[in-house]
């Protein structure tokens, strides 16, 4: 039987060099010989790890005599996965996550290394994980060593938020949960739910249409998926999909496409009649598209390769989706690579969404609707855009629609989902029509 721990090992060391966590796991675990516990407890394993590498590191450093980075990168990781297990998997027992540490080493053939594993990990499992914080005055590098993320990212969402910070920040170390979409041109809602009860999978209304989500039994696989009956996609996903407002027979451009999921709710809602034009800048990822309405068994999508910053259209169109390019902190939970980059590397994005905003009011008719949407957590990608541009386009009001999902918040006619006691995804919904 395999090894989960040399396993969660392996994919830390591939997601140290750059790879994506979500990808690593799912090459790791495609190998095979893994059953359903074993997969969960490694995938708990890598991304638990990763999302608090800063305060394991900051534990770490009072313990090895040496800086981190002169550590053989496989001992790194068993004794960051080691201290993980020690002070966030209760099921761990302490003797345990010490001795398989130690094990490891072995296994990747580092035996000199056992020593200084075994010493730490004992170590550390004697101390208070307050000692990580200890000395610690100024607030943007407590949150960071608290909630393992970039300095500069927690004091600018810190300055935004204020007394919601801190809640917002710990509800990024739980998943917000799976929904799945329901494809109502194959099926509806109550019999999906029939059918993936049927699968082994549990699942509950969520109150938004066709949006189901997952209660137990859900481990990868689901014949109703394979059928293309559902997909998993978020529920805040599935509300800016929503908010278009598709009816059949309507001319629906999705200006920043790829991989589809949005494009699909889209062509559903319009009964796959009318038309969706699904513009990306790659190629390659419009291939996803292609893939996706293919198995949705979907005909109204036609794909076009093309920067919808600039894209001139000659049509105009009843509906337009600006899902628009992001710094994507609103994703976290799910993708905790995201918690070390710096906001300064997104800096010109707002520029871009502002310009794709601009062109999409281009070329929407003259009683459409615009819906702009991101996953991130920055004012400036959100609120900031939407304000400059009702500035420069006076033609255009904020609308909200009359049912929303219960997690969702409004400010200004503007929806946002914010992590906290109700959600762990961060989202951006502006619908914007024609006075």
């Amino acid at each position: 039987m395999p090894n989960a721990r040399k396993k969660a090992v392996d994919c830390l060391i591939r997601c140290e060099r750059g790879g994506y966590s979500n990808l690593v796991l799912l090459q790791e675990l495609a190998s095979g010989g893994f059953d359903a516990r074993d997969r969960a407890f490694c995938t708990a394993l890598v991304y638990g790890t990763l999302s608090r590498r800063i305060t394991i590191d900051r534990l770490l450093e009072r313990y090895v005599s040496v800086p981190l980075s002169r550590l053989d990168g496989e001992v790194l990781q068993i004794l960051r996965s080691g201290v993980y297990q020690l002070f966030w998997m209760d099921s761990v027992p302490a003797r345990a996550a010490v001795n398989e540490s130690v094990a490891l080493c072995r296994q990747f053939r580092k035996s000199s290394a056992c020593g200084l594993v075994n010493a730490v990990l004992r170590k550390c499992s004697d101390a208070d994980i307050s000692e990580a914080f200890s000395g610690i005055s100024e607030r943007p590098e407590l949150l960071s060593v608290r909630y393992s993320m970039d300095p500069e990212l927690a004091g600018m969402l810190d300055g935004q938020y204020e007394d919601r910070t801190e809640e917002m920040l710990e509800a990024m170390f739980t998943g917000s949960g799976l929904y799945l979409r329901v494809n109502s041109l194959l099926t509806d809602e109550a019999s999906a739910a029939d059918s993936l009860k049927a699968d082994g999978i549990e699942t509950e209304p969520t109150g938004l249409a066709n949006c189901l989500k997952v209660i137990s039994g859900f481990s990868g696989r689901s014949e109703t998926m394979e059928r293309g009956e559902a997909r998993i996609q978020s529920l805040p996903a599935q509300f800016s999909a929503s908010c278009v407002g598709a009816e059949p027979g309507m001319k629906v451009l999705d200006m920043c496409s790829a991989p589809g999921g949005k494009t699909m709710c889209i062509a559903q809602d319009m009964r796959d009649t009318g038309s969706v034009t699904a513009l990306d800048l790659s190629e390659n990822r419009l291939e996803l598209v292609r893939k996706l309405a293919r198995r949705e068994k979907i005909h109204i999508v036609e794909t076009l390769c093309g920067d919808a910053s600039v894209y001139d259209s000659s049509a105009v169109y009843d509906r337009i989706l600006c899902d628009v390019p992001c710094s994507g902190y609103g994703e976290i939970a799910s993708k905790p690579e995201l918690r070390y980059k710096a906001p300064g590397v997104s800096e010109d994005l707002p520029e871009l969404q502002y310009r794709i905003l601009c062109n999409a009011a281009e070329m929407i008719a003259p009683d459409g609707r615009i819906v702009y949407s991101t996953c991130t957590l920055l004012e400036r990608e959100n609120q900031s855009v939407i304000k400059r541009f009702l500035g420069e386009y006076p033609g255009f009001r904020l609308a909200v629609p009359e049912r929303l999902p219960s997690c969702a918040e409004v400010s200004g006619d503007m929806i946002s989902f914010i992590p906290g006691s109700s959600s762990s995804e961060g989202f951006f919904v502006a619908v914007l029509c024609q006075m």
